[in-house]
């Protein structure tokens, strides 16, 4: 158990490294590109990606998943999935530049068919790069993947900049997703020693493939719903109102969905190994989850409390009416921890279906009240998904109970300290910030400090378990030093 916590710990710290270098370049370049576009170039973007995003679901078709999650992989298993993806790209980018000009009708918007032509390009890159990725997965090398997401985001950031300050307007964004791609892969080639040979197994595919089925439908019906909303507020709505929900999405997701994200990748591989001990699991996803609410509660709810000064700091005025929508969001993304860990639990458990079945659910619920708020505007969407995150608690769960006993009173007893505590920090400093002082950053430092300093007192107070198992490994970490010291 050591050497696991000592392999998810330093794959998790990886994943952090490309969390705040990758995403955080990803961020700042995005934050100098909303100060030189308007609101209606992130709408058309967000319009157009979701397109995308779709074949490149699609493309993956579970397989990536696959090759990580079994025990051992041979050659003919690489190389298959390799030539299937390739495939796979063919197919999705001729359907997406076929079917360009009906979805520019769809929106209402011509120039949307040449970016949708254009951005499909993306996926040939990306379905050059799922083996590779798997490879280092598999292996726990997070931090080439670090390097060359960085590097990617760092180049093809600094091009959209570059092509955003010439003119180029809402193509300055395409530039930013086509580059950061290329050069991604390109580095994991280098990176990766594996090279493709021309073998095809029809045994490797049909194997993979029986466990990728599910994931390759739900991932489908995932990107249909994660961009739902986009789908129905570019139909129903202009562009500009489009760019704001989308900034706003793009915002709350850096924190909770990357935050969580690094996470999993690094416990999947390691976790697999423990499918088979149900005691063991339920430990580890316990910790994991204690761990995972008391580090994102707080920067949501601070995220929420202080965007009105932050969007003031950071933005022209024209990008105000988000606010509200990221403070809405933020309330989604701090319960983001406890859908995606059990989705990962029902994957290490090697039951891909169940996964398709609970997905169904929660998005025949979602898509109901999606539906029902239009007539009440993009507020009363955005409402609609704070309510569908509650409700999706209880078949997120349910199968956690049944197959590793964490059922979700467990899981709820588990994380009701850091959400309590965050939500005291989000009101001081939001109340903080509502006073009002005429230096915009001294306003927003003294919010973040009285959110910080309230969170820590009340998780100390009411015993948060986060909070005791960083203080335990800081302890650890400490006494190894002293060790190390007196040996010196």
């Amino acid at each position: 158990m050591k050497t696991m916590n000592r392999k998810i710990g330093v794959g998790v710290l990886w994943n952090l490294a490309n969390l705040f270098m990758a995403r955080g370049a990803s961020t700042l370049f995005m934050l100098f590109l909303a100060r030189l576009l308007a609101p209606e170039a992130f709408g058309l973007l967000a319009m157009a990606t979701v397109v995308f995003e779709l074949a490149n679901a699609f493309i993956n078709s579970g397989l990536g998943a696959a090759l990580i999650q079994s025990k051992t992989v041979s050659d003919a298993d690489l190389n298959t999935v390799f030539y299937t993806n390739l495939l796979l790209s063919g197919l999705a980018y001729t359907a997406l530049f076929a079917s360009a000009p009906f979805i520019a009708g769809f929106y209402s918007q011509p120039e949307l068919a040449a970016l949708i032509q254009v951005m499909g390009l993306v996926v040939f890159i990306n379905a050059a790069k799922v083996v590779q990725t798997a490879i280092l997965s598999r292996e726990m090398d997070f931090k080439s993947q670090m390097k060359a997401n960085t590097l990617s985001a760092v180049v093809s950031g600094s091009l959209a900049v570059i092509a955003a300050w010439s003119g180029w307007g809402v193509w300055s964004l395409v530039v930013q997703m086509l580059s950061s791609a290329l050069v991604s892969a390109l580095i994991l080639w280098l990176v990766s020693q594996w090279r493709p040979a021309l073998v095809f197994s029809g045994e490797s595919f049909t194997r993979l493939f029986r466990f990728g089925r599910n994931l390759l439908a739900e991932g489908i019906l995932q990107v249909l719903f994660r961009n739902s909303y986009v789908l129905v507020i570019g139909r129903f709505f202009s562009a500009e109102v489009t760019g704001l929900y989308f900034l706003a999405k793009q915002i709350s997701n850096l924190v909770s969905q990357q935050l969580t994200g690094a996470v999993q990748q690094a416990t999947f591989p390691a976790l697999s190994t423990l499918q088979d001990d149900n005691e063991a699991l339920r430990k580890k996803y316990r910790q994991i989850m204690q761990l995972m609410m008391f580090l994102i509660a707080p920067i949501m709810a601070l995220l929420a409390g202080l965007s009105p000064v932050l969007f003031a700091l950071l933005f022209d005025e024209q990008w105000a009416a988000a606010v509200p929508y990221l403070q809405l969001l933020c309330l989604v993304g701090a319960f983001y921890p406890l859908h995606a860990l059990n989705m990962n639990l029902l994957m290490v458990k090697n039951r891909p279906d169940l996964v398709f079945r609970v997905g169904l659910v929660k998005k025949a619920v979602n898509l109901t009240l999606l539906f029902l708020a239009v007539p009440y505007g993009v507020s009363g969407i955005v409402v609609s998904q704070v309510i569908a995150t509650f409700l999706a608690l209880i078949p997120n769960t349910y199968f956690s109970a049944r197959l590793v006993g964490y059922s979700l009173f467990d899981q709820m007893k588990d994380v009701v300290k850091p959400l309590f505590a965050a939500l005291v920090a989000g009101f001081g400093s939001w109340f903080f910030v509502d006073q009002g002082v005429e230096n915009l950053f001294l306003w927003f430092i003294g919010g973040g400090l009285v959110g910080v300093g309230s969170y820590l007192v009340v998780s100390f107070l009411v015993k948060a378990e986060g909070a005791s198992f960083l203080l335990i490994e800081v302890k650890g970490m400490m006494g190894k030093r002293s060790k190390r010291k007196a040996y010196e």
